[in-house]
């Protein structure tokens, strides 16, 4: 993870954001290191509209003008529950394909006096069909993969950002995560 440029308060809220495509753990992982370090969890696909879950059921693509008051409603909570339960460390799953996204994020968060890390979880795209496939009740089918690839800006050398290569075992990732975690 690359150190952060400037200081911080101990008092600050960090927020850590797995990003990456679906199927790639940021749900999974969000909730287990949650329940772990005791630390709140916010599901970015619950804040998504009902119309961008009807589109990406019916297999359409999100467009910026889908996506941008869904970053606005992750901000909105990220920010209600570091100010409502003075949390030290929120996890959050929000895909973050684009660094446009991620600058949305970013500048809004820091704004509220939050501090923003990405985990990107990099996973091989062969493997996420697979787990897609294998997962139920979820909107977001493997067929539409493909569209996510396309939009995704991988976070190369951005600031306060980590990859994990995702594809090893999910013991294994999680203790990178963790361990990159409490070096912040």
């Amino acid at each position: 993870m690359s150190k952060a440029t400037r200081y911080f308060e101990p008092s600050q809220t960090q927020v850590f954001i797995f990003m990456g495509t679906s199927g790639c753990g940021k749900s999974f992982f969000g909730k287990l290191i949650s329940q772990e370090l005791k630390v709140p969890f916010i599901e970015g696909d619950e804040l998504h509209s009902e119309s961008n879950i009807n589109k990406m059921k019916s297999k359409i693509p999100l467009e910026d003008s889908d996506r941008y008051p869904w970053l606005q409603a992750i901000i909105d909570k990220v920010t209600k529950l570091a100010n409502e339960k003075n949390s030290s460390c929120i996890l959050v799953s929000c895909s973050a394909l684009k660094i446009s996204y991620r600058n949305v994020l970013r500048k809004n968060l820091i704004e509220q006096n939050i501090i923003v890390w990405f985990i990107y979880l990099k996973v091989d795209i062969q493997i996420l069909k697979e787990r897609m496939q294998k997962r139920e009740g979820h909107f977001m089918e493997a067929d539409m993969l493909e569209s996510q690839f396309k939009d995704l800006e991988e976070p190369n050398n951005e600031e306060n950002t980590v990859t994990v290569e995702a594809n090893n075992n999910a013991d294994l990732v999680k203790k990178i995560i963790v361990e990159n975690m409490s070096m912040q």
